[in-house]
């Protein structure tokens, strides 16, 4: 019986491991980049503080300010991609799922009985 019950509760396990390990990923991705956007932050504003001409200042805050959007695309995607990973996987398993129970005895059974009332709710 606890095989059984184990059979049953595969799908739901798997989707919940494919949970835990598109989390683990986006967390990773965020801790990650605040830590360089931190790192990167200190770094700029010592530069700043250094810099004696407003455009040498102005140049070195563009040049930063693209650095940090093009890190921020980067997490962004990748962040889209184990996200994508994640649903494709799970659609997977629904769509088995689903044509698993489709094929049980009980399910043809219900199907049955529930042709009739579909032809009076017609009518």
């Amino acid at each position: 019986m606890y095989e059984e019950m184990k059979d049953k509760m595969k799908p739901v396990m798997d989707m919940a491991e494919i949970n835990k390990k598109t989390t683990e990923t986006l967390i990773a991705l965020q801790s990650q980049y605040v830590s360089d956007f931190v790192n990167s932050s200190l770094s700029q504003m010592k530069t700043l503080t250094e810099t004696k001409e407003p455009k040498a200042a102005f140049e070195a805050q563009v040049k930063y300010l693209k650095e940090v959007e093009a890190k921020l695309t980067d997490v962004a995607e990748k962040e889209m991609a184990a996200l994508t990973e994640a649903r494709e996987a799970l659609s997977g398993i629904v769509e088995k799922s689903v044509g698993d129970i489709s094929s049980t005895p009980y399910f043809a059974e219900l199907q049955k009985f529930m042709k009739p009332m579909d032809l009076k709710s017609k009518a």
